[in-house]
């Protein structure tokens, strides 16, 4: 069964890095196309878009299909629209870019659903999914720029159909190399999104995890780069050359957190890694030198990969194997909403007051999830001494 979790794990890998390379090669294609600053910023609202709409599709497809059949044919059609990007013009890449995210929406919740059926330790597994993730994010980006500025975008994204066929190649491997790939509910069918919800209300952890997820979501936009380069015109006041380090300070800590976590025998508590948070915002909002700032996104970065793996671990552990895919299916278009919700919130708040009181009130803002931290973890301490 290992041998079956490194083949998705390689084959999200690839996908990832595809994914990487044509949204930097196509925010570049456009922005040198058409001039706008808004049409290459519009890339994150069309990704928010088709993984939100996902969801309301996601258990209607799931019911009647494998969770094999479902990530191979998302990574088909995937790499096929990649395709039809490539040929077509600037007006319509937007519409083909909401679509490759609608199918992402599909392929991230089947993902994670795999675990508990692969492998034994969950921890240690979410651990190098969540690590190796944020190891792509933090190279990919700068390679993805470096590609583009010193060959073209055309190029960038030749090479990400490569590694959109090749994921399709090792995705087929892995679907092959199945013991069993059986549909969710084992016979049940016409699963909609409303049965997905009622999963969610009924299973304990499910319900407070999805809260936790979908809140933590929404005061997690505090610390998008967008905010971060505010935070160093107006309240630094240094040189935005800092923006690329603060970036890499909150992406190096996750990934650290991804080793700890992957080498420890207990998971951590949420309550503590919340109120790590609340601290690094406190801290973010009150100092005014660079290098505490820069310890504060560490601090952040590292609670913030904490949480994001024992959330995982904890409802893989505690939830049916089979409910597992659409669970994740609500907490993924609860999250994208909550993300939607919080940029435009903390990005209005930036707009009409110092920045650093932002900050201030995002600390405030973070203090319930100690509380819902402590109370998922009291929870996953009665059903393990039962």
């Amino acid at each position: 069964m290992m041998k079956s979790f490194y083949l998705l794990l390689v084959s999200q890998w690839l996908a990832n890095i595809g994914d990487v390379l044509y949204i930097v090669a196509l925010i570049a294609l456009l922005y040198q196309q058409t001039g706008s600053a808004l049409a290459a910023a519009s890339f994150p609202i069309a990704v928010t878009i088709g993984m939100t709409v996902s969801g309301l599709f996601f258990a209607r497809v799931l019911s009647r299909f494998t969770l094999g059949q479902t990530l191979l044919v998302t990574q088909l059609l995937k790499t096929t629209l990649l395709g039809a990007v490539i040929w077509s013009e600037s007006i319509l890449v937007l519409g083909l870019v909401v679509l490759i995210a609608f199918l992402d929406g599909f392929a991230r919740p089947v993902q994670a659903s795999f675990i508990p059926r692969l492998t034994t330790n969950r921890q240690q597994a979410n651990s190098l999914v969540q690590g190796s993730n944020q190891f792509i994010q933090l190279a990919m980006w700068p390679l993805g720029t470096m590609v583009v500025a010193s060959f073209s975008s055309a190029i960038a994204l030749t090479v990400a159909l490569m590694l959109f066929m090749l994921s399709t190649l090792v995705t087929l491997r892995f679907v092959r190399s199945l013991d069993r790939d059986v549909t969710v509910e084992d016979g049940e069918s016409d699963i909609s999104l409303r049965d997905s919800l009622a999963i969610v209300r009924t299973v304990p952890h499910a319900r407070l995890i999805t809260v936790f997820v979908t809140f933590e979501s929404f005061v997690s936009t505090l610390w998008i780069s967008a905010l971060l380069l505010v935070y160093l015109e107006r309240h630094l006041n240094i040189d935005t050359g800092w923006w690329g380090s603060m970036n890499a300070s909150f992406l190096i800590s996750m990934i650290l957190a991804s080793a700890y976590l992957y080498r420890a025998q207990r998971s951590s508590s949420l309550g503590i890694s919340s109120l790590l948070s609340v601290g690094a915002a406190l801290l973010f909002g009150v100092t005014s030198h660079i290098a505490f700032a820069l310890i504060a996104l560490a601090v952040q970065g590292y609670a913030t990969q904490l949480r994001i793996i024992q959330t995982n671990t904890v409802l893989q552990e505690t939830s049916p194997v089979s409910q597992l895919p659409y669970v994740y299916s609500v907490q993924q278009t609860a999250y994208t909403l909550a993300f939607s919700i919080g940029s435009l919130t903390f990005g209005m708040l930036a707009d009409g007051l110092p920045i650093a009181i932002v900050y201030l009130i995002g600390a405030a803002l973070t203090v319930p999830l100690v509380w819902l931290g402590r109370q998922i973890n009291l929870t996953d301490d009665v059903i393990q001494s039962a």
